[in-house]
């Protein structure tokens, strides 16, 4: 009994120093002495173009008169009756942004694919289909577009025939009725139509470095154009061009064992998120992307591990850059009917979700609408995944900071947070603290929440030199106190030693 007594005390006594289990992943943390200039954007190595451009199209049935289902399950137009994003500048880093009319407030932000580019070149029709979710206008007949073109072709053959001449002027009255406003022509929007948005041209699946065909002619299997750095590059350059929601659907995986070195891309991603305040959102990323970044899904929950809710001891794929969650909102999937979608990466970084199936979008390639992407075989692929569900969420923020321009980044992830439709778990690796909602982040009173988050730096902050003369007595006391604890476990544990030597009675 009294060896067990001792026992009790010394685990009581090295529990004041005793941290918990080191998981197999462990939260990121920030090296602030990494972070990437903002020089002129280019690549980091000359690029060459090595497959076609991704072909797109629209899928059989398609009645683009109907309102998306996505937008109809998030009440965007009950939304708008707060705004739509007047003022917020949303950066998209990513395969380019085509112009089309519908995007009356797109500029280019630089290309770190080709040299000397401006961002506004899609080869992979993904920018495009990300920007038309978070800012194309409406086409209800109420927003005056452009006319409609059919092709980014030239519109015409250059000939040397001279043209007809005009027929001779006449005048003509006539009384007309005032004409009816014009029908609807198709029921797509995106969340927040008056943004100003900025393209960045990050990556191209169609790209690849000039050296890359010296020892590998596989077009893919080959590296890509975009990396860690250039991401890293990207963010801090958004930053700086002012953007107040910076969307990232782009994603790196890694095995959790071999995760490869992001100083760069934590350092931009703290800059822009605490220096430059701008909420950054970011895809889960999606089970067997293809081109090379192969992502395995992570376990969903272990209820063995009730120290570890959101299983960081068992992940097993890492996303870069989802899982700087410190700083990044993370957007999981979910299908029209709100449930969790299967190929959606699960993670602890995994912070909300939105639908992320039967998406439309702008046409990248003339001024129409598409829902289908190239597929192999001359198929078309429907357009899904956490990339157009962060697409969704990073409008839905721009909308937030449109409203309530007093708050801070961090607050305004705070505010989407507390306001999504919550999972039955409260928070799970799936779709984090639920699915957003639109109408709810823009009208619930919540507590504002900090300016600022935790942080996590993997070098101590530099504090100023001790002042000459101070008073060290604080010190003498706390070392006093670990020698008497220390002396005490001596004693503990030689007491106890002497009594199992004892005569047994």
């Amino acid at each position: 009994m009294i060896a067990a007594a001792a026992a009790l005390a010394v685990a009581g006594v090295a529990a004041l120093w005793v941290t918990p289990p080191a998981a197999a992943v462990a939260p990121p943390e920030i090296d602030l002495g990494a972070l990437p200039g903002d020089g002129p954007p280019g690549p980091d190595q000359p690029m060459r173009q090595g497959t076609y451009c991704t072909r797109v199209g629209t899928l059989p049935g398609t009645d683009y008169r109907v309102q998306p289902h996505f937008l109809d399950m998030l009440h965007v137009a009950e939304a708008w009756r707060f705004g739509r994003g007047a003022g917020v500048k949303v950066a998209v880093i990513d395969t380019g942004v085509s112009p089309h009319p519908r995007l009356t407030n797109l500029t280019g932000g630089g290309d770190y694919v080709e040299a000397g580019g401006d961002g506004l070149t899609d080869c992979d029709a993904h920018g495009t289909i990300v920007a038309s979710l978070i800012a194309a206008q409406p086409n209800d007949g109420k927003t005056p577009l452009p006319p409609p073109r059919q092709s980014r072709r030239p519109d015409t053959v250059p000939t040397t025939e001279a043209p007809p001449p005009p027929p001779p002027p006449q005048t003509v009255t006539v009384q007309l009725p005032p004409p009816p406003p014009p029908p609807a022509t198709d029921g797509f929007s995106g969340l927040a139509p008056e943004v100003e948005l900025i393209s960045i041209r990050q990556s191209s699946k169609a790209f690849s470095p000039k050296d890359a065909f010296a020892g590998n002619q596989d077009p893919a299997t080959r590296r890509k154009a975009g990396d860690i750095r250039t991401m890293a590059r990207a963010i801090v350059h958004a930053a700086n061009l002012g953007a107040q929601v910076i969307n990232i659907s782009e994603v790196s995986c890694m095995p959790s064992t071999n995760i490869i070195d992001q100083r760069d891309l934590g350092a931009a991603i703290r800059y822009a998120a605490v220096e430059r305040n701008a909420v950054i959102v970011a895809a889960a990323g999606n089970v067997g992307e293809e081109g090379g970044n192969d992502c395995k899904q992570n376990p969903i929950y272990n209820p063995l591990t009730p120290n570890d809710p959101r299983d960081w001891a068992q992940v097993s794929t890492v996303v870069a850059p989802a899982w700087f969650s410190d700083y990044v909102l993370t957007v999981g999937a979910v299908d029209s009917s709100g449930a969790p979608v299967q190929s959606s990466v699960a993670g602890p970084w995994v912070s909300i979700a939105a639908p992320g199936t039967d998406i439309e979008s702008l046409s990248a390639r003339d001024d129409g609408l598409m829902n289908a992407l190239e597929g192999r075989n001359n198929s078309l692929v429907p357009q899904a995944g956490t990339s157009f569900s962060a697409a969704i969420v990073s409008g839905v923020a721009a909308l937030v900071r449109a409203k309530y321009p007093q708050l801070t980044a961090h607050q305004v992830i705070n505010r989407l947070l507390a306001t999504a439709r919550a999972p039955a778990r409260g928070v799970d690796n799936q779709i984090g603290h639920g699915i957003v909602d639109p109408v709810a982040a823009l009208t619930f009173d919540i507590p504002p929440g900090e300016p600022v988050g935790p942080q996590r730096l993997s070098a101590p902050l530099v504090l100023p030199p001790p002042k000459v003369g101070r008073d060290l007595t604080p010190v003498w006391v706390a070392a006093g106190g670990v020698t008497g604890i220390a002396m005490l476990c001596s004693v503990i544990l030689g007491s106890a030693a002497l009594i199992r030597k004892g005569p047994r009675s």
